[in-house]
C-alpha cells in the first residue's frame, strides 16, 4: 500500500500548509516515518502513466520529520544519475517531455537553474537521437524495461482526484483509494470557481466509487453525504473508512512547548480560513460594520489565511466601508508559529462557513482551549464535538448577538472554555495514521480476496 505525494510535491517548499495540504503532509510524513516495509510513498509519473517511489530530491521536498532508515533515498551524484537517465531514455524513447523534466530534476537532485536546463536539453536531444535511430533502422525497437511491481493500493492525493492526472490513472482505479475531504464541488458548485477541476469533480468521484475505490473520511457527515450522493446517482455505496482528524498544529506546538495561553496586547477574535465565498467572511464584515454604526465596541477581528476565489463582493464591501480596516485585520498566509501565537492569545474564535467537510480552524480552536462560534453545518458541529454554540450561516442577527455575548459575557466564555477542558482532547497524529493504515490494509485484503474469488 502507498501514500501518494503528488499533490504535496506541487506545494512550494517553505510555504505554510493549511487545509488539505496540511493533511496530505501529515499522511506522507507518517508513511515516511513508518518502519513497515509494506508502506510506500509514491508520486505519479505522467510520462509513464503510473506511480513510482519518490527519488531523493522529492523526499527532501516533502519530508518534514524523520524518515525511516530503510526508506531514505541517497542521491548518487550527477554523473551516475545522468547515466541512469540515459538508460531510462534508451529503454523508453517514446516518453513525453514531462519525463525529460523529471529525469533532469533527478540528475540535478531537484536544483533549478542553468545546470537543470542544460541537463533537460541534453536528455531531450538523446531521446530524439534514439527515436531517429529506431526510425532509420540503426537500432532495434525500444528494449522493454523490466516491469516493476506496482503498489498494491494507492491512497491518492487531492491533486489526482481533481486535476488532469486523474483521467490518466482511471484505468487503474481498482487499485486506488481516496481521501474524501468533502464533496462540496458536487453539492454546492455555486460556492466554487468554474474551472475544469470543479466541473469534473463529480464525474471523477463517481468513476472512483464505481471502480470499488474505498473512501477515507475525517467526519461521519462526509461519509454519509458521499453515500447519499452515490445513491442518488444510482451507484452502489462505497466502502467508507472513518479516521480521526489529527491535531497537527497542536502537536507542533507541544513539541515546541508553546501550548499554554498568553495574554494579547489587544483582545481579538480569530477566524482561521482561506478567504473565499464559501467561508462567509462577508457576514463578519457586516457584523463588525453594524457594531461600528451602533457604537458597539467589539474586539478586533483577525482573519488569518490566504486570499482565495470568488471574493469580489467582500472586496467591494471593504472598499465601500474603509473604516472597517480599523477593526478588522486580514493577515494573509501565516506560518505555523504565527498561527500558534494567534490561537494561544485569541479571546474566542468564529467559523461561519456555509458548508464544510471538517473545518480545521474550528477544531484547532478547541485544541488550544479557545471557545468558538460555528455555523450549523453538520461537519462543523461534529468537528467541535457539539460543544460550541452553532448559528445558521445566514442569520446575521443571531451571529451578531452571539459575538456580542461572547465578547461581553466573560462568565459564559469561561464556561465554554471549561467545557472544552473537560470534554475535548487533541487527536494524536499516531491515532489518525493507525486508523488510515488499518483501513488501507483491510481494503487491500478485501481486494485480494475478490481477485482470488474471481
Amino acid at each position: 500500500m502507498a501514500i501518494d505525494a503528488t499533490g504535496l510535491m506541487l506545494w512550494p517548499p517553505g510555504k505554510g500548509l493549511a487545509g488539505i495540504p496540511r493533511v496530505e503532509s501529515f499522511l506522507v510524513n507518517a508513511a515516511l516515518a513508518d518502519p513497515d516495509p509494506s508502506v510506500e510513498v509514491v508520486a505519479f509519473r505522467s510520462g509513464e502513466g503510473r506511480f513510482r517511489p519518490l527519488v531523493p530530491y522529492e523526499q527532501d521536498h516533502v519530508a518534514a520529520g524523520e524518515i525511516s532508515p530503510h526508506r531514505v533515498k541517497r542521491w548518487r551524484g550527477r554523473c551516475t544519475a545522468l547515466s541512469q537517465a540515459f538508460e531510462v531514455v534508451r529503454k523508453q524513447p517514446w516518453d513525453k517531455r514531462e519525463m525529460d523534466r523529471h529525469l533532469a530534476r533527478t540528475v540535478t537532485n531537484g536544483r533549478k537553474g542553468i545546470a537543470y536546463q542544460a541537463t533537460r536539453l541534453l536528455i531531450r536531444a538523446y531521446r530524439l537521437d534514439q527515436r531517429a535511430r529506431i526510425r532509420f533502422g540503426l537500432r532495434q525497437d525500444a528494449i522493454a524495461q523490466p516491469v516493476k511491481a506496482e503498489p498494491g493500493l494507492v491512497l491518492i492525493s487531492h491533486h489526482i482526484l481533481t486535476q488532469e492526472d486523474r483521467s490518466t490513472v482511471s484505468g487503474a482505479a481498482g487499485k486506488l483509494a481516496f481521501l474524501c475531504h468533502d464533496i462540496i464541488p458536487a453539492l454546492r458548485p455555486d460556492l466554487l470557481g468554474s474551472g475544469t477541476s470543479e466541473r469534473r469533480f463529480g464525474s471523477y468521484l463517481e468513476q472512483l466509487v464505481r471502480s470499488g475505490a474505498p473512501a477515507f473520511c475525517a467526519s461521519d457527515e462526509v461519509g454519509a453525504t458521499l453515500t447519499e450522493h452515490m445513491r442518488k446517482a444510482g451507484i452502489a455505496a462505497p466502502v467508507v473508512y472513518r479516521f480521526p482528524m489529527p491535531s497537527i498544529l497542536h502537536a507542533n506546538a507541544s513539541r515546541a512547548g508553546t501550548t499554554s495561553r498568553i495574554e494579547a496586547g489587544e483582545p481579538f477574535v480569530l477566524y482561521c480560513s482561506t478567504i473565499e465565498v464559501r467561508k462567509n467572511h462577508i457576514l463578519l464584515a457586516r457584523i463588525w460594520q453594524q457594531a461600528l454604526e451602533e457604537g458597539v465596541k467589539l474586539p478586533r477581528l483577525v482573519c488569518a489565511g490566504r486570499w482565495g476565489w470568488m471574493i469580489e463582493p467582500l472586496r467591494a464591501y471593504l472598499k465601500a466601508h474603509p473604516e472597517l480596516l480599523q477593526s478588522v485585520t486580514f493577515t494573509g498566509l501565516v506560518s505555523d508559529e504565527q498561527l500558534i501565537q494567534y490561537y494561544r492569545s485569541a479571546s474566542f474564535g468564529v467559523f461561519p462557513s456555509h458548508i464544510e467537510g471538517w473545518g480545521y480552524g474550528a477544531s484547532e480552536c478547541l485544541d488550544f482551549g479557545v471557545p468558538v462560534i460555528v455555523s450549523t453545518t453538520p461537519s462543523l458541529i461534529e468537528a467541535t464535538g457539539g460543544l460550541m454554540p452553532a448559528i445558521d450561516s445566514n442569520d446575521q442577527a443571531g451571529w451578531y448577538a452571539a459575538i456580542r455575548r461572547m465578547a461581553e459575557d466573560h462568565a459564559w466564555r469561561a464556561s465554554l472554555a471549561e467545557r472544552i477542558a473537560q470534554n475535548h482532547r487533541p487527536t494524536p497524529a499516531s491515532a489518525s495514521w493507525a486508523a488510515i493504515k488499518a483501513g488501507l490494509q483491510a481494503s487491500a485484503a478485501r481486494q485480494r480476496t475478490e481477485q482470488q474469488a474471481g
